[in-house]
């Protein structure tokens, strides 16, 4: 069987860390483990963290940032696939097994993904989100910068993600630079180093939208974040252009 990490990485997310530990610990694909990374939490995520010791693998480590966290996953785990669930998000239980049945299919594929559901604090789904097929990875996550402001612009390859580790190492991991749209320039220095996309067409994440929701209190920071990313990527193909359709 295909071997795949769950990586979590968390920061000061006491009230929902435990959902998300748990729907990670409740997956029907049996073969996959569940590895934590404390960036530097003050408040109650440790405690919380103690009761799951016996069930997944927990590091700490001072406060650095979800790239630094998730750098940190991608040079300790030793699958050859990773997959990522936010700490204040939940998997379905089938997540995992949908996504290594998609790799299966798509055997070349270094980035899998699928549609996602947004919930609110409780838990209550709001809104399902159809991502696109990748037909131009990078004329799609361009579009994403060109229309930054405009309602329902999503990143195209998100949510779930699982990544062949191997690409991500090929690619020196997460830019520690971005602390907002880290996602995002991974995206794009991906694309512009020809990894394959495959996506699955089903809701297999659960994105929950809170007020204290990364993507809500940083949403000047991420574009921000794009903006630099996309002038860098500019920078590293000057003669790049813009798609005419």
């Amino acid at each position: 069987m295909i071997k795949v990490t769950i990586v979590i990485p968390v920061f000061n997310q006491e009230r929902f860390i435990a959902f998300a530990i748990e729907s990670a610990l409740s997956q029907t694909y049996s073969d996959c483990s569940v590895l934590v990374i404390d960036d530097g939490s003050t408040d109650g995520t440790p405690d919380i963290l103690r009761q799951y010791e016996k069930s997944v693998t927990i590091i700490h480590q001072d406060n650095s940032g979800t790239s630094v966290a998730w750098n940190t996953a991608i040079h300790v785990i030793k699958d050859d696939y990773l997959i990522g669930l936010d700490s204040d998000d939940e998997f379905l239980p089938n997540t995992v097994a949908e996504t290594v049945s998609a790799l299966k299919k798509h055997s070349d594929a270094d980035v899998i993904y699928s549609d996602y559901e947004f919930i609110d604090s409780s838990g209550k789904s709001t809104k399902i989100v159809r991502n696109p097929v990748p037909f131009d990875p990078i004329g799609q996550l361009v579009s994403l910068h060109d229309r930054l402001g405009q309602e329902n612009n999503f990143l195209p390859f998100g949510h779930v993600r699982l990544y062949r580790r191997k690409k991500l190492l090929g690619i020196g991991g997460y830019d520690p630079q971005y602390l907002y749209a880290e996602d995002y320039d991974l995206a794009l220095r991906l694309a512009e180093k020809g990894a394959k996309f495959a996506h699955v067409p089903k809701v297999l994440y659960r994105y929950r939208w809170h007020q204290s929701n990364k993507g809500m209190v940083t949403r000047s920071g991420q574009v921000l974040d794009v903006h630099k990313s996309f002038h860098n990527f500019l920078e590293r193909n000057p003669h790049f252009e813009r798609s005419k359709k």
